[in-house]
């Protein structure tokens, strides 16, 4: 994100502080039948570095940080604005979908945010780190999103895991209700699998740079 994104967009972003979420998160939990939702999980390898906790400038600290920014979906396809000093936790972003030549725009919350030591089935300490984020009012689905980067503390292996459960909120287009009935589970599966793509190539490439305003 730069100051040309803020200041083009940052009346629409500070009116996402006034919606809510387009659903209740504990029904969906709470729910033994989840028919009619598409729940998903990805997981995927990024880079190997040296053991004990996350070195700087390393795969994990690179992942980390284009997760932070948003940098690890391909712009052509979705891009992100938000507040740049806001904390994450709670941070709105205005999401700017591209498909067939048009530009759609849809708010999300973060409502969740990941930093701990986990031990995994073989008894290793996983370093872990990321967000959810929600879907707002206004959004074409209902659903929740979460992002981890997270490193075996024993091999050094770092890893990126995608996991999300959706479903269409009511689309009152035409237009766009067909569109999206048609091509929303293809684009979604394009946004994982080319999202690990790019965040293999950045965990293992140059470090990541933060964009602020006025820079």
């Amino acid at each position: 994100m730069n100051a040309r994104d803020w200041e083009r967009y940052k009346s629409r972003l500070s009116a996402l502080d006034s919606l809510e979420y387009n659903y209740d998160e504990k029904i969906y939990h709470a729910a033994e039948d989840k028919s009619g939702w598409n729940i998903d999980h990805y997981e995927a390898q990024l880079a190997t570095e040296a053991p004990g906790t996350s070195v700087p400038d390393g795969p994990f600290s690179k992942a980390k940080k284009a997760i932070q920014l948003y940098q690890f979906p391909d712009p052509n396809l979705i891009r992100a604005v938000f507040e740049p000093e806001r904390e994450l936790s709670g941070r709105n972003m205005l999401l700017i979908a591209k498909f067939a030549g048009l530009s759609f725009y849809f708010g999300v919350r973060v409502a969740a945010v990941i930093d701990e030591v986990r031990k995994n089935k073989e008894g290793d300490d996983v370093q872990v780190w990321g967000y959810a984020y929600r879907t707002l009012k206004g959004h074409f689905e209902i659903g929740e999103i979460r992002f981890e980067v997270s490193k075996n503390m024993h091999s050094g292996v770092v890893s990126f895991e995608i996991s999300a459960y959706s479903k269409p909120d009511r689309i009152h287009n035409p237009f766009y209700r067909v569109g999206f009935r048609v091509f929303s589970r293809p684009l979604q599966k394009y946004f994982a699998t080319s999202s690990i793509r790019r965040l293999q190539e950045i965990a293992t490439g140059p470090t990541v740079q933060e964009h602020r305003v006025g820079t």
